[in-house]
C-alpha cells in the first residue's frame, strides 16, 4: 500500500492499496476524483492529466459534500498540506490533505485510511477557523464519480447498448424482522435515493454494492454511521437522438448521515470528525467480492475477539420470575452443553416486572436472592462464562430515574416536546450518567462479555437549542456513544461486546468497529433465520453475527428438529433456554439439542472461530421472496474443512445438486452426511465437480454436509 502526493495541474493525491488505484486533484478549487482502477493499474501522466474528463459543471464529481451555514462548500477551497501519518488501526496508514476554503472561516482535512485490502476508508475532519458557530447541515465523506464511459476515451467506440448497465444491491429492510433482505435493482436513467428513517442505521444498512453489468466490476461501499442515512445515485440521463447514452456510461454517488438541519453546530476552534467511509471497486466475483470485504472488516475495522472468547455457545433468559430459578437455568444450559450464560433483561430496579418500564434503574432488584454474585459464581461453578444485558441509552416510564431527571429524556421543538423514552446525550449530565454506568455495571459484577440493546425507534429524532439553533441531536447522541464503548474496549479488553437493536436495528460499522458481534434478528424461526444469515453474511463474517434460538417460542414449529437446530451453526448461537425447568431432558429432542451444541462447540465453531470464507450458492433470494432453496457453506481459508447447509424451503422440486466451493481440488476428505449418519471419501474435485445431490422430500427441511481433510498417514 502506498500514499504519493504531486502536483501537475493541481494537487494530486494517489492512493494504491491491494489491486485498488484512486486518484484525485484539486481543481478549479474542487477535489475531484479522477479516476478508479480495480486492477492495480496506474494511469500514465498524460492520460490523467485529462481526468476527470466530464464537466465538473455537468456532473458531481466533487469528491466530498459539505453545506455549512445554508452554504453548498463542493467548491472554493485552496491546497494547505499534504502529510502521512500512522493509521489508529495497527498496520494501517493514512494520508490527510488540508484545504481552507475561501470564503468560509474553515478548513477540512481529509483522511484517507488504507490497511493492504482493496478498501480505502475516508473521513472529513472539519474545523471552525471563525468567531462565530457553524452550523453543518450536510455532509458527505465520499462522493463523486464512480465509473466513466466515453467514446472519446475509448478511440470512438460507443458505449455498450446494455438495457440496465448498472445493477444497485442494497438491505431493503425498514421494519423490525427485516433484517437481511438484500436486494438487487436496476439503477433507473437521473437519480436514486436509498435511505433510512428509523432514527437508527436499521433493519436495513448503510451498505451497498453497485454491479457494472459492462466491465464486470462491482463497487462496494458502507457508511460508519448508527443514526439516519442516506444514499444518492445518478446515472447521466442525456440521450442522443436514437435515444442512446450521449455522454457514455457515467455514475456517481454520494452517502452520509441524514437528519433534520443543523446536523451539528461546530464552535469557533472546534474541530469536528464525520462518519467513515468505506468503498472499493474490485473486479472479481459475487462471494470472491465478499471474501475481499470479510477481509478488510477483520484487517481494520472490526476489533479482534479477546482471546480466549473467539467462539462460544451462550444460553440466556430474560428474568422472568422473582426466585433463585435462574440459577437452575444455568444448571441446565451446563448440562446441555452451553460455554456461557447471560443474564437478559429483568435483573434491575426498585420493583419486579414490567423490565421496559425500569430501565435507567441500573442497581440489581431484590427479587434475585443471590444477586448477580450468585449468578457469576454459578457460572463459574461450571466453568461457563457470565454477562449481562443493558440498555443503556434507554429510560423507562416508571423508573426512580425519570422521576429524578425528566429533564433527561429526548425533546424536540422549542415546546420541548417528549420524542421517546430515550435519554438525550447532547445532554452533558445525562451522557455522564450512561458513561459511568456502563463502566460500572462491567467491573461491578466482573463480566466476562456483555451486551447492549435498543428497543426504540426516534425516527426524526430530537433537538436541542444551542447557540440560537435547534440542533439535532443525533450526531452528539453518537458522539458519546461510540467515545463510552471506545473507553470499555481500552479499559476492560478482556470484554466481549455484544451489540442488539431490536435485534438488528443498529448492525452498521459505526458500532461493529466497537463491538465483536452483533444480533442477526429478534425473528428467529425458519426459514426467515437461515435467509437473513444468508443475506447479513454479504455484509459481516459469520464471527461478527450471533443467532437466537428459540427466541420466538412457537420457532420449534416452523421446520423438523434438525433444520430449527442447524441453523445454529451459521453464527454464535444463543440459546433462549431449554423449555420447562421441570421437563425431561432424557428424551430424543434433548439429545439432538445436546449434539448440536456439541457439534458447534467442537467443529462448526471453530470453524466460524478461525474467520471462515463464506459461499453464498443461493445469493439472491433474498428474505421473503419466493425461493425453493437456501444453501450456505462455511469453509476454512486453508481449505482443511468446511460444511455446508442446504435448506428446503419451498416449491416441488426435491433434489438439489450442491458443489461445494472450499475444498482444494486434488486433496482426499471425509464426507459426512448429517441426515444419513454416513461417511464417504471423495477428492475435492469431485465435490466441486459432480458435487452431492440431496433429495429432501418435505419443505422446512434440511441436510447438512461436514467435510475434513483426510488426515496423512504417518
Amino acid at each position: 500500500m502506498k500514499i504519493q502526493f504531486a502536483n501537475d495541474s493541481g494537487p494530486v493525491q494517489r492512493y494504491v492499496s491491494d489491486t485498488t488505484v484512486y486518484e484525485e486533484v484539486l481543481k478549479n478549487t474542487r477535489l475531484l476524483g479522477r479516476y478508479w482502477s480495480a486492477s492495480g493499474q496506474v494511469q500514465r501522466e498524460n492520460v490523467a492529466a485529462g481526468l476527470p474528463a466530464l464537466s465538473e459543471l455537468q456532473f458531481p464529481l466533487h469528491s466530498f459534500d459539505l453545506e455549512i451555514d445554508g452554504q453548498d462548500l463542493r467548491s472554493g477551497w485552496e491546497h494547505v498540506s499534504s502529510t502521512q501519518r500512522s493509521g489508529k488501526h495497527p498496520g494501517t496508514i493514512e494520508g490527510a490533505v488540508e484545504l481552507r476554503h475561501l470564503v468560509r472561516p474553515l478548513t477540512v482535512k481529509v483522511v484517507t485510511r488504507l490497511d493492504g485490502t482493496p478498501f480505502l476508508v475516508r473521513s472529513l475532519e472539519v474545523t471552525n477557523t471563525g468567531h462565530s458557530p457553524a452550523a453543518l447541515s450536510r455532509i458527505s465523506p465520499w462522493s463523486g464519480l464512480l465509473w466513466s464511459w466515453r467514446k472519446q476515451d475509448h478511440w470512438g467506440e460507443a458505449a455498450p447498448d446494455v438495457p440496465a448497465p448498472f445493477k444497485l444491491g442494497f438491505f431493503d429492510g425498514l421494519t423490525q424482522g427485516t433484517e437481511g433482505n438484500f436486494q438487487w435493482e436496476d439503477l433507473p436513467r437521473g437519480r436514486r435515493r436509498i435511505e433510512g428513517t428509523n432514527g437508527q442505521s436499521g433493519f436495513g444498512n448503510p451498505f451497498f454494492m453497485i454491479r457494472h453489468e459492462v466491465t464486470g466490476e462491482t463497487a462496494i461501499a458502507s457508511l460508519a454511521w448508527s443514526g439516519n442515512w442516506y444514499a444518492e445515485f445518478w446515472r447521466d440521463p442525456f440521450l442522443d437522438l436514437a435515444g442512446r447514452p450521449d455522454q457514455g456510461l457515467n455514475l456517481a454517488f454520494r452517502m452520509g448521515p441524514n437528519g433534520a438541519a443543523p446536523l451539528r453546530l461546530i464552535m469557533p476552534g472546534e474541530t469536528v470528525t464525520s462518519p467513515e467511509m468505506h468503498l472499493a471497486i474490485v473486479h472479481l466475483g459475487l462471494d470472491e467480492c465478499v471474501a475481499a470485504w470479510h477481509a478488510h472488516l477483520r484487517a481494520s475495522v472490526i476489533p479482534p475477539r479477546p482471546s480466549g472468547k473467539e467462539f462460544y455457545t451462550i444460553a440466556g433468559r430474560v428474568v422472568e420470575e422473582p426466585g433463585d430459578w435462574i440459577l437452575r437455568e444455568i444448571d441446565i444450559a451446563a448440562e446441555m452443553g452451553a460455554k456461557a450464560f447471560m443474564v437478559d433483561a429483568g435483573w434491575y430496579g426498585d420493583e419486579f416486572g414490567g423490565w421496559p418500564e425500569r430501565r435507567g434503574d441500573w442497581h440489581v432488584g431484590k427479587w434475585l436472592p443471590e444477586g448477580l454474585s450468585g449468578c457469576r459464581a454459578r457460572c463459574q461453578k461450571h466453568g461457563m462464562l457470565f454477562g449481562l444485558w443493558m440498555e443503556p441509552e434507554v429510560i423507562g416510564h416508571k423508573s426512580r430515574l425519570l422521576a429524578e431527571h425528566p429533564e433527561w429524556l429526548l425533546r424536540t421543538n422549542v415546546a420541548r416536546d417528549v420524542v421517546a423514552n430515550v435519554l438525550d446525550l447532547a445532554n452533558p449530565e445525562a451522557a455522564d450518567f450512561m458513561r459511568k454506568s456502563i463502566l460500572r455495571i462491567i467491573r461491578e459484577h466482573k463480566l466476562d462479555f456483555f451486551k447492549i440493546d435498543y428497543n426504540t425507534r426516534i425516527f426524526e429524532g430530537g433537538q436541542s437549542q444551542r447557540e440560537g439553533f435547534m440542533e439535532n441531536e443525533g450526531w452528539r447522541h453518537y458522539e458519546v456513544l461510540y467515545s463510552t464503548f471506545d473507553a470499555v474496549r481500552e479499559q476492560m479488553p478482556h470484554v466481549a461486546l455484544e451489540c442488539c437493536a431490536s435485534g438488528g436495528g443498529r448492525n452498521d460499522l459505526g458500532m461493529m468497529s466497537r463491538f465483536h458481534y452483533c444480533c442477526e434478528s429478534d425473528f428467529s424461526m425458519f426459514p426467515r433465520s437461515i435467509r437473513a444469515i444468508n443475506g447479513l453474511t454479504l455484509f459481516l463474517p459469520p464471527e461478527a453475527l450471533c443467532y437466537y434460538h428459540n427466541h420466538m417460542p412457537l420457532a420449534h414449529q416452523k421446520a423438523d428438529l434438525d433444520t430449527h437446530l442447524r441453523v445454529t451453526l451459521f453464527a454464535q448461537p444463543i440459546f433462549v433456554g431449554f423449555g420447562a425447568q421441570d421437563a425431561d431432558r432424557s428424551t430424543p429432542s434433548c439429545d439432538k439439542t445436546r449434539r448440536y451444541l456439541k457439534l458447534a462447540n467442537d467443529f462448526t465453531g471453530p470453524i466460524i472461530a478461525q474467520k471462515p470464507q463464506v459461499f453464498h450458492h443461493t445469493p439472491d433470494i433474498g428474505l421473503t421472496s419466493p425461493a425453493p432453496w437456501c444453501v450456505l457453506e462455511y469453509a476454512a481459508k486453508d481449505k482443511s474443512r468446511g460444511y455446508a447447509g442446504i435448506f428446503r424451503l419451498g416449491g416441488d422440486d426435491s433434489e438439489y445438486t450442491v458443489h461445494l466451493h472450499g475444498v482444494s481440488l486434488e486433496t482426499q476428505y471425509d464426507v459426512t452426511l448429517d441426515n444419513r449418519q454416513e461417511r464417504f471419501r471423495a477428492t475435492g474435485r469431485e465435490l466441486t465437480g459432480v458435487g452431492l445431490t440431496v433429495r429432501l422430500d418435505a419443505p422446512c427441511t434440511s441436510e447438512l454436509v461436514l467435510y475434513q481433510r483426510v488426515a496423512r498417514s504417518t
